[in-house]
């Protein structure tokens, strides 16, 4: 599922999730973002975003893969890269 919102600050955010919950209890998320809100930041401040703004459904999260870049970050790594970040198969630009 590919979605393209804007947050609080008008930043492109573009964001694939798939949901590998498979019937067991509770969400199983692997989600990618990428967005200039992620700019500057280490990569556990960033997860820590994606968390909070995913708070109405954490507690009903089993496991949440994330994986958040700036669009420059995300336009420098190679298949390798993503491959190896668990988040090849989440992109579209392969």
């Amino acid at each position: 599922m590919r979605i393209i919102v804007k947050d609080e600050m008008s930043m492109k955010l573009i964001t694939n999730v798939v949901d590998e919950s498979g019937g067991c209890e509770g969400f199983k998320f692997r989600i990618l973002i990428i967005s200039e809100a992620f700019g500057g930041k280490r990569t556990l401040q960033s997860h820590r975003m994606v968390q909070a703004a995913l708070a109405p459904i954490m507690g009903e999260t089993h496991a949440l893969t994330i994986c958040a870049y700036t669009p420059e970050k995300w336009s420098q790594m190679t298949s390798d890269d993503r491959l190896n970040a668990g988040c090849l198969d989440l992109a579209d630009d392969n």
